[in-house]
């Protein structure tokens, strides 16, 4: 303990009574596994061991030790808090934001003619946004105030939404599973190493979150992504029959997304009422996040310390290098607090997960907690984003105004249809899926490339307005030497924590993919009818689609992996991992709904632990 953590704490000595309590009511639990742990509400501080502020003489509260302390309150964060929770553990949740408020911090309904900045934003801070979800409707949700670097040579943006739920208050809700194709890739192609889990292991736990959150979809019978249980899709507007018309002819695959936004009541949620603002946040809780879907249940229990504006400093680290707990900052108060566990869940996003292990530094690991293997930050994937192809459908022009996009989501998708058969019948290996988009939007963005002025091209643009199409691809990086991310050894962030540092550029696999996708993305365009206007010149930067995956990798080799198959530390068993960071690399598909399979398989097998007797007091 530190000289200033210790003036903070003055702790006495643990009352041993209090110590023999906590592990009498573990072989209580352990003897009853499926009885759920005591609550006493009277045994609970929200600052243990912490001096009060009042003119008496100091006081000290007795020392807690929760079963287990979780970083990061989003998908793999959430599905962890809630599970634990549930089976009785005692969990004290920490998270680096607030909690949001729907009707300030979402959207809202509100239009831009009722924003100053018409939701763009004041333009002396637009430098300062980190892109599409960063706007004026939704600012104060992202956080700007921790800086991150960028190595000579690389570009990223990294958004963070930092506050309760993270992004998972605005996310895409792209929901398909993992197959055996992404998990034995490494057996069909020959680059780099199978996942340690087979999707015969994993396949239960989506099926368990598809019922769980409501995935809207379906059965597709295709070997790219594996068939789940859904909710029935949402419907297909004219655009999508004429391009999936297209796709028909050229030999590529147009299908509904699988979509997790509820095309009928489910849980107790209701059905997406079609406001079109999802990804500015939902006020009714229509598709899943985890303060609708998952904490509340947790919170339910009453087995939950949920604690806000709490940055993640490091990692404690007791006697034996095991996990003792965790220090964060309160970032209203600027102090450091220590709260302690007997168990640690990281789940506080791939790259922010790594900066805390890598600042977790102790006699028993220089290089950071369960880094033994020098892997931890190492091998940083992304999916590359970019426009693919953009045009319209002169089928639609003139038509009347439809509101299209009144879903804010990703209706149809063309999952990935290379390299199936033949891991090697393209230039590139593996393979990317596209999204394709268009129709009647809140903003005629197409006009920017129309010729004209005044009443004529105002005209033009309505008559246009039904007819617009673009299509998006997703491809993943492969897993390189030269992408990770470590720590910058001069910058700091406000708190004295050292920021994230990263390195990466694009690999020449992935750059093949893209070109491959401009040139099969104007032949369906063309069989569709359409006219072609154009692609994108290069693909977004890195950072840009949010689903960063590898510093932690998984695997059976403590030499060369951080977390074993659940996403447990190899080097220190008390500590566990639910986020991305424990991927492998990235797939065509994304990542929440995988976080959210491994997160649950993950949570079981540290519930098993202790009831096994794993995990002793910190």
């Amino acid at each position: 303990m530190t000289i200033r953590s210790m003036r903070m704490w003055r702790r006495p000595i643990p009352d041993k009574s209090r110590w023999s309590f906590v592990v009498g009511r573990s072989r209580w639990w352990l003897a009853n596994p499926k009885t759920k742990l005591p609550v006493k509400l009277n045994d609970r501080t929200s600052d243990q061991g912490r001096t009060t502020n009042d003119a008496s003489p100091l006081k000290t509260m007795p020392k807690q030790i929760y079963d287990v302390i979780v970083i990061g309150t989003g998908a793999g964060g959430g599905m962890a808090i809630k599970t634990l929770c549930e089976a009785g553990l005692k969990v004290c949740a920490i998270n680096a934001g607030r909690r949001l408020d729907p009707e300030k911090d979402f959207r809202y309904h509100r239009m831009p003619w009722d924003m100053k900045f018409r939701g763009l934003d004041d333009p002396k801070r637009r430098s300062e946004s980190f892109g599409y979800m960063d706007n004026e409707y939704t600012k104060a949700a992202w956080d700007h105030e921790i800086p991150f670097t960028v190595a000579p040579g690389t570009k990223w943006m990294w958004p963070r939404c930092n506050a309760v739920g993270g992004k998972t208050n605005f996310w895409g809700r792209s929901s398909a599973r993992f197959g055996d194709i992404d998990l034995r890739a490494a057996s069909r192609d020959g680059y780099d190493v199978d996942w340690p889990v087979t999707y015969e292991e994993i396949s239960p736990f989506y099926t368990r979150v598809e019922k769980m959150i409501g995935v809207a979809s379906t059965v597709q019978n295709r070997p790219s992504n594996p068939d789940g249980s859904y909710l029935p899709p949402f419907n297909f507007r004219c655009l999508d029959f004429i391009l999936q018309a297209g796709c028909n002819k050229v030999g590529v695959p147009y299908l509904p997304d699988r979509c997790a936004q509820l095309t009928q009541p489910h849980e107790g949620h209701p059905a997406c009422h079609f406001c079109g603002e999802c990804t500015t946040g939902c006020d009714v809780g229509a598709f899943f996040s985890t303060p609708y879907f998952l904490l509340p249940k947790a919170e339910a229990t009453k087995n939950l310390d949920l604690r806000t504006n709490a940055l993640a400093k490091n990692v404690l680290v007791g006697e034996n290098g095991h996990a003792a707990g965790v220090a964060y900052i309160d970032r209203k108060t600027k102090q450091e607090v220590e709260v302690y566990s007997r168990a640690v869940v990281v789940a506080a996003s791939c790259i922010e997960s790594a900066r805390i292990m890598l600042n977790s530094k102790s006699r028993y690991w220089p290089n950071g907690i369960a880094n033994s293997s020098g892997q931890l930050g190492r091998n940083l994937c992304d999916h590359l984003y970019g426009e693919s192809a953009r045009g319209y459908l002169p089928q639609l022009v003139g038509q009347p105004s439809f509101p299209d996009h009144v879903a804010d989501s990703t209706i149809a998708w063309m999952p990935r249809w290379q390299n199936l058969k033949d891991p090697h019948e393209e230039k590139f290996i593996r393979g990317y899926s596209v999204y394709p988009d268009g129709g009647c939007e809140e903003f005629p963005w197409f006009a920017n490339d129309l010729d004209g002025f005044g009443s004529l091209f105002k005209r033009e643009i309505k008559r246009r307005y039904p007819s617009p199409v673009s299509f998006g691809i997703q491809a993943p990086s492969l897993r390189s030497d030269t992408n990770f991310m470590d720590l910058d050894p001069e910058v700091k962030d406000p708190y004295g924590i050292p920021v994230a540092r990263l390195h990466f550029e694009w690999d020449e696999n992935v750059l093949k993919m893209w070109e491959h996708s401009k040139h099969v993305c104007a032949e369906v365009l063309h069989a569709a009818g359409g006219v072609l206007e154009g692609s994108g010149q290069n693909p977004e930067i890195p950072g840009w689609s949010l689903h960063e995956t590898g510093t932690c990798r998984m695997g059976n080799d403590p030499k060369n992996f951080v977390t074993n198959r659940f996403g447990q530390a190899h080097d220190v068993p008390n500590l566990y991992v639910c986020d991305a960071s424990v991927f492998l690399n990235c797939t065509d598909k994304t990542t929440t709904i995988s976080i959210l399979a491994f997160s649950l398989r993950t949570s079981e097998h540290l519930i098993e632990n202790f009831r096994r007797g794993e995990h002793k007091a910190a």
